[in-house]
């Protein structure tokens, strides 16, 4: 079964929340294991993954802007967890696939990559 790109961003949001404390000491250098995840994306499919995006210059730069937005988020959601134990972070799963969404199309404009559109 293939995965949608937000659906494997949920997996490595939920291996960060996981992981956490342990994150939040050890600052990982984002040219390594974190664009990993964002370089599996190139595999999927437009507009699930990026593979709209294989072979352009621009995709590292792309990786790392994405990349810190989905830190940032995930060490939100790993705090508010930690504060409030056995509770998901407020918010529908429609409303997080619209933050990844908001996430990607903001890093394309940025770097004058074409913008991700789903199909009505």
């Amino acid at each position: 079964m293939k995965m949608t790109f937000l659906a494997r961003a949920s997996s490595v949001a939920a291996f960060l929340l996981i992981f956490a404390p342990a994150h939040a000491q050890i600052r990982t250098d984002q040219g390594t294991d974190v664009s990993k995840s964002c370089e599996q994306g190139l595999a999927l499919p437009a507009p699930y993954g990026e593979s709209d995006l294989k072979g352009n210059a621009k995709f590292p730069a792309y990786c790392k802007c994405f990349m810190s937005k989905f830190e940032v988020r995930a060490m939100k959601a790993a705090k508010y967890m930690q504060a409030n134990p056995g509770k998901a972070p407020p918010g529908t799963l429609e409303q997080s696939n619209a933050e990844e969404l908001e996430m990607r199309n903001s890093c394309r404009k940025q770097f004058g990559l074409p913008q991700v559109v789903f199909p009505k």
